[in-house]
């Protein structure tokens, strides 16, 4: 269900649910991991061979604007080689970024490139303000002027330098804008209060294949020892945590027993806890964690998202879903994104008892959904749209589904070949 970059079909997702889930699932590579070092490929002036790339809506969209740079892309069963050797600097269309929110991103790698940068502000989800003053002022700190307006963000350099930056929220954008903009200078950068991602450090990874010399990936105060020039390097995509926690949750709402192939315990940081906390078996059985549920969930006391090891923000939605059939009651706590609670609407509409407060919802689980037509509104609330038809009794209906091709490769294929009653139907 993907068509060619920056295109996505308009689909609806049709669910008869209240069946278990059985089975094995090969989760995809993290699309958050492969779109930095798509953008990272600017600046090594090489090839650079990215495999277990997934083949999704944002991954296309960043092949196209680099396209758009003059960047060939061949992108064939998971393997993604991008040839940057002949980029030229265009202004990046504005139709381009507004479809993805990673293509903020490409500021450190563009403006290190070619000296200068203009780029519309970034789209993807609606679900709340994310300011990129944290953004710029990592790249001032690096030797970049700025100045925004309605509409656009422009920055310039006359020459990149290292620097000692200090982040006053770990942003994982910004973290990885500074780290890609050092990595391409002589001399060492330190960067303060950093991201702790796995997706830094898989970033990291890479930039080191490039020749960078990175010490403290995953805390929060990283050195970056750059050698002015990048070489060609290969990357190789790990498995995606919020895709294995969407299938988790999955379970979880429906039971059944699954395999998670590739996926290990620490891979779900921060939510594999909520997960055994609300019931769910878990253990590792070869190559794969195996994932139980026989009994209704056990809605924990209170769960509060926040950056990296702590509960992620991304997995909110599809946890919402699961406690909106658990026993007992919940509060979740939003405090990453001010607008992620736009599935409560449908939640409801399902039958579910959730009340919102601000930044809070409470949700007194109840022992059944019923199927209902909702709305899909971004991606990790869509597929948490997906958990609540898949538990609810008969016929659930998603209409503008199509944001699940953003972050998902096959999901509803995968479901049904888990025993799920699931079809996607283009509108």
């Amino acid at each position: 269900n993907i068509a060619s970059p920056g295109v996505f079909i308009l689909g609806k997702i049709v669910i008869n649910g209240g069946k278990r889930l059985f089975g094995s699932v090969c989760i995809h590579g993290a699309k958050n991991a492969v779109l930095p070092v798509m953008a990272a490929s600017l600046m090594n002036e090489g090839v650079t061979v990215i495999r277990g790339c997934p083949d999704i809506a944002d991954v296309r969209a960043m092949c196209g604007i680099l396209n758009h740079l003059h960047c060939k892309t061949d992108f064939k069963k998971g393997c993604l080689v991008i040839d940057t050797s002949m980029a030229e600097y265009e202004e990046i269309k504005a139709e381009d970024t507004k479809q993805l929110r990673a293509s903020s991103v490409l500021m450190g790698p563009v403006l290190t490139r070619f000296g200068k940068v203009r780029l519309a502000y970034p789209g993807g989800c609606s679900i709340g303000s994310r300011p990129l003053d944290i953004h710029l002022h990592a790249l001032k700190c690096l030797g970049a002027s700025w100045s925004v307006s309605e509409d656009f963000i422009e920055m310039e350099t006359t020459g990149l330098h290292p620097s000692e930056i200090t982040l006053r929220f770990p942003s994982v954008g910004a973290t990885e804008n500074a780290l890609m903009a050092a990595a391409a200078q002589c001399g060492t950068t330190v960067l303060y209060n950093a991201a702790k991602e796995p997706e830094i450090e898989s970033l990291c990874a890479y930039l080191e294949k490039c020749g960078a010399v990175i010490t403290g990936a995953g805390t929060e105060c990283i050195r970056v020892r750059g050698k002015g020039v990048l070489q060609s390097a290969e990357f190789f995509a790990k498995p995606d945590r919020i895709v294995a926690g969407t299938y988790m949750a999955a379970v979880a709402a429906c039971g059944g027993s699954v395999y998670l192939q590739g996926v290990t315990p620490s891979l779900c940081r921060g939510f594999l806890d909520v997960f055994t906390g609300m019931g769910m078996d878990i253990r590792m059985e070869g190559e794969a964690m195996l994932v139980q549920m026989y009994h209704r969930p056990v809605n924990l006391h209170k769960i509060c998202t926040g950056a990296y090891p702590d509960f992620p923000t991304d997995m909110q939605s599809m946890v919402l879903s699961v406690a909106s059939v658990g026993e007992g009651t919940l509060i979740l706590k939003e405090q990453i994104f001010e607008n992620r609670f736009k599935t409560v609407p449908w939640l409801k509409k399902m039958g579910a008892d959730i009340t919102l407060s601000g930044d809070s919802v409470l949700v007194k689980g109840v022992e059944t959904l019923k199927g209902s037509e909702v709305y899909g509104e971004d991606l990790r609330g869509t597929a948490a749209l997906i958990t609540a038809g898949l538990a609810a009794q008969e016929t659930t209906v998603i209409h503008d589904a199509d944001y699940i091709l953003r972050g998902y490769m096959d999901l509803c294929e995968n479901l049904k070949g888990l025993g799920a009653e699931i079809e996607w139907e283009n509108s």
